[in-house]
């Protein structure tokens, strides 16, 4: 059998599975999808950029075109997001816009929320079988689970879905691993208290020029305008 057709045939049982068990959180997003496709209405994106996508962390990122003014950025990410949310609002928020690369960030609530690393690497892997089918040649990056003070009881879990996602990163040519969390702790492997806003959980700007830095070296070519 074509190899693509088993490809096809294995996204499908896993997309049918994921729908049967996750549907209650359907509708938790309709909102700000709505939105994004108001914006997309009233000024519509270019395509082929870089399209940012993932939970709070990447949505609060109100610096980002300004931190990469020469890449055509697009952000789409939503608070309170999971791996899963990604994978079934794929043909909202992602196949629209066409992107030469994508750039996630999740893992922070899907752990939080009570999911092992090895079933977050599962999300992970169908998000990427996705991309291949529908947006073959697109390059993507998964951005590691940050540590924050507020969940630093999940600090393990964090760091074991990281190298799983990290593995599976260097298993394709097409995928890379960003690890954002080499910095945000200090050299007493103490969680850095003072790039977090109020809640412990969140970056403030001195946060995200932390990641900017190590953001930008992963940005494809392709997204230059």
């Amino acid at each position: 059998m074509n190899k693509i057709i088993i490809l096809i045939i294995s996204v499908f049982f896993c997309l049918t599975s994921f729908a049967q068990q996750n549907y209650s959180r359907a509708s938790l997003w309709d909102d700000d999808i709505a939105k994004f496709k108001q914006n997309d209405l009233n000024s519509p994106p270019e395509e082929g950029g870089i399209l940012f996508i993932g939970s709070s962390s990447f949505r609060a990122w109100r610096s980002l075109n300004d931190d990469f003014p020469k890449y055509n950025v697009l952000n789409r990410a939503f608070g309170g997001s999971h791996m899963a949310d990604l994978i079934y609002y794929f043909d909202d928020i992602v196949v629209p816009y066409n992107p030469c690369q994508i750039i996630v960030y999740e893992g922070d609530n899907d752990i939080a929320s009570g999911m092992s690393p090895e079933a977050y690497l599962q999300d992970v892997i169908t998000f990427t079988r996705l991309v291949e089918i529908f947006l073959p040649g697109t390059e993507l990056a998964f951005v590691s689970t940050k540590p924050s003070p507020a969940r630093e009881k999940w600090s393990d879990e964090y760091q074991k879905a990281n190298s799983l996602v990290r593995d599976f990163c260097m298993s394709k040519p097409h995928l890379r691993f960003i690890d954002v969390s080499q910095l945000m702790i200090d050299k007493n492997g103490t969680i850095k208290d003072d790039i977090f806003l109020g809640d412990k959980i969140h970056l403030n700007p001195s946060g995200y020029r932390l990641w900017e830095t190590l953001v930008r070296p992963y940005l494809s070519d392709c997204g230059k305008k």
